[in-house]
């Protein structure tokens, strides 16, 4: 089969790769769709190791292992292919979801979705469904956008946020986004998104933030201390995974408050655990998914990721693809098709 092979900092190259063989407890699918990802970024940009990226992916069943009843070959499915390691503390007990070897792409040793062929190896890892049918009422562009509104989904069920909350959203990329309709499909009364670029921020206001804030000219954290009247923001959702928005998090969070830390750092970050410590910030860490529960947000029109899918490529032009990712400023999310 194709695939698209990263060979080093931003080289990618279109290569003859084995088919993947179905496993006892997996599928094999066939990609129609998937999406470029923060979390691919950073090897495109940096790696020096030679692997297939991409795990935001929808398309056809076309093997079934042995052992799976509930997903049958022909299919309409989203899907993102992990592996726990099947032995340590948490597999043991069932928790394969929070394996302390879990694996998933970008890796070398688990191809991703840039491809003709996905081997997704378990159906369902610990208490995540990997696989989930896709209704016919929704497309595979938007079956591959399920894998990042899941994050968002999981997080802010993770982080018990109520209708009453103020909310603040760092980050107005595709997980901000995402996060942004999750809230305004549980009716949180108000929503305040900080981000760059002006396609994001027109998104943002669409997807149903109160205040929105261009990073780019505003400083959010005066802003979130006049709209609470000095009081702090009751959730923060860090999704940018940088410096500035880790500390602007720190400084506009309530005294009692939760931190949400939901972007991937491409470097660490330094900071004073004597801040949260003194306020008595809690801090909650989101690595999780929710796919059945997210179809059903696009599903019913609680949440609606089409505005977010701003271009589409074939396999052949990957290369584009990521360029595009990384540095046009309309891009949102971008779709490679095999």
């Amino acid at each position: 089969m194709k695939a698209a092979v990263l060979q080093g900092p931003r080289k990618i190259e279109i290569e003859n790769i084995p088919d993947p063989e179905v496993e006892p407890d997996g599928v094999v699918v066939k990609v129609r769709a998937s999406g470029i990802c923060g979390s691919d970024l950073h090897p495109y940009k940096l790696s020096i190791t030679k692997m297939v990226l991409g795990h935001e992916s929808s398309g056809d069943v076309v093997a079934v292992g042995r052992n799976v009843s509930h997903i049958h070959e022909g299919d309409r499915v989203a899907a993102i292919n992990i592996r726990p390691c099947g032995k340590c503390y948490w597999c043991r007990h069932e928790r394969q979801e929070i394996c302390t070897r879990l694996k998933w792409p970008p890796s070398p040793t688990m191809p991703g979705a840039m491809a003709e062929y996905v081997s997704i190896p378990f159906t369902r890892v610990g208490n995540y469904d990997t696989v989930v049918r896709l209704p016919d009422s929704l497309s595979y562009e938007q079956g591959a956008t399920v894998e990042p509104l899941s994050i968002a989904l999981f997080s802010i069920t993770r982080a018990q946020v109520q209708p009453e909350d103020t909310v603040v959203v760092l980050g107005a990329g595709m997980i901000g986004l995402c996060v942004a309709q999750v809230l305004k499909a549980i009716g949180v009364s108000r929503i305040i998104i900080s981000g760059r670029r002006s396609k994001r921020l027109e998104l943002a206001r669409a997807s149903g933030a109160d205040v929105v804030v261009d990073a780019a000219t505003e400083d959010i954290v005066p802003v979130v201390k006049e709209v609470t009247s000095g009081a702090g923001a009751d959730v923060v959702v860090e999704c940018a995974g940088v410096q500035v928005t880790f500390d602007q998090a720190m400084r506009i969070v309530r005294r009692d408050g939760k931190v949400v830390m939901l972007g991937i750092f491409e470097k660490d970050v330094t900071w004073s655990p004597n801040i949260p410590i003194n306020r008595n910030t809690t801090m909650i860490g989101c690595l999780g998914e929710d796919f059945p529960g997210t179809v059903d947000l696009l599903a019913t029109g609680r949440a609606d990721t089409r505005p977010f899918i701003t271009h589409e490529f074939p396999l052949d032009r990957v290369q584009e693809a990521f360029e595009t990712q990384l540095t046009a400023d309309g891009a949102v999310k971008v779709l490679v098709k095999p």
